[in-house]
């Protein structure tokens, strides 16, 4: 009879084993963010997950400093992890489940830069490759971390430009239409022929890290006199909302930046300035 190996899994604790079931699968930048938060919760709360009460999660949450929305995040991933031990009977019942939070202000008007905003950020950038980089942020609404792992392995050259295969959110893979101008300034920056030359390379050729490219979007920002608080997923923000305002379909915009539902597409639908439903009304 075959001798039965030992799993790997029994010399670690339950709290470890539940964090692995949790994160298989996904992405690596959301295993680290994920990971992060809860570390920082049990470190908190200096007991097995098994043993969590609602009190712990209540008063861990309110010790957290910082904006809104990051301490709301940093909840919402432990409330993730714990949820999920519950389902796979790994904690006795999810203690997050009964912790609710009134619905934060929607903010998402704030961080919608008008397109003028954006070219002034494209045009005073003096750097072919960096000015690449914005271009890709903007006109493909890639996150940033989509657009440090796109190599030309994911590239398909078409008749005029060509096609992204970008593996985005969820692990989900979606086609974006690259115009045939940014194609052409793409093709200007490839070094080489190897298919996994990355798209928007960093300053020696290699890949551009994720650190680079926050720098080199927070710097264009501040040369076109924009807020600190201007990041590459503004640009992405920008992407949507300038593209419904331009007359786009709403489900090519939801398409191209890989939405799961057309709700959160439609979020950057605005109202014209003097534009109402009595202008579309007789009387």
């Amino acid at each position: 009879m075959a001798k039965r190996v030992a799993s790997k899994s029994s010399n670690i604790s339950d709290d470890e084993r539940l964090m692995q079931l949790w994160l298989h699968g996904v992405s690596q930048n959301t295993v680290k963010a994920y990971r992060r938060d809860m570390e920082a919760f049990r470190s908190w709360v200096v007991k097995p997950l098994v043993e969590v009460t609602l009190d712990d999660l209540q008063n861990w949450y309110t010790s957290l400093d910082g904006a809104d929305a990051t301490r709301r995040r940093k909840l919402a991933s432990v409330k993730s992890g714990l949820a999920f031990g519950t389902r796979v009977r790994l904690l006795p019942v999810d203690v997050g489940a009964a912790l609710r939070l009134e619905r934060e202000r929607d903010t998402l008007n704030e961080r919608i830069l008008l397109e003028e905003d954006v070219l002034r950020m494209i045009d005073r950038e003096q750097s072919p490759r960096k000015r690449a980089c914005l271009r890709v942020l903007y006109l493909l609404g890639l996150r940033i971390s989509e657009m440090c792992a796109l190599t030309w392995r994911n590239m398909t050259r078409r008749q005029q430009g060509g096609i992204a295969s970008v593996f985005g959110k969820g692990g989900k893979t979606r086609s974006v239409p690259v115009p045939a101008k940014l194609w052409k300034e793409l093709m200007a920056l490839r070094v080489d022929n190897r298919p996994d030359t990355p798209v928007v390379p960093g300053h020696d050729g290699g890949k551009l890290s994720l650190s680079a490219a926050h720098r080199l979007v927070k710097r264009a920002a501040g040369r076109a006199g924009l807020p600190d608080s201007v990041s590459a997923h503004w640009l992405r923000h920008a992407n949507a909302s300038h593209a419904l305002d331009n007359g786009a379909p709403a489900h090519v915009v939801q398409a191209t930046l890989g939405h799961a539902s057309l709700a959160t597409t439609t979020r950057y639908s605005h109202v014209r300035e003097g534009d109402g439903t009595g202008n579309y009304l007789k009387g």
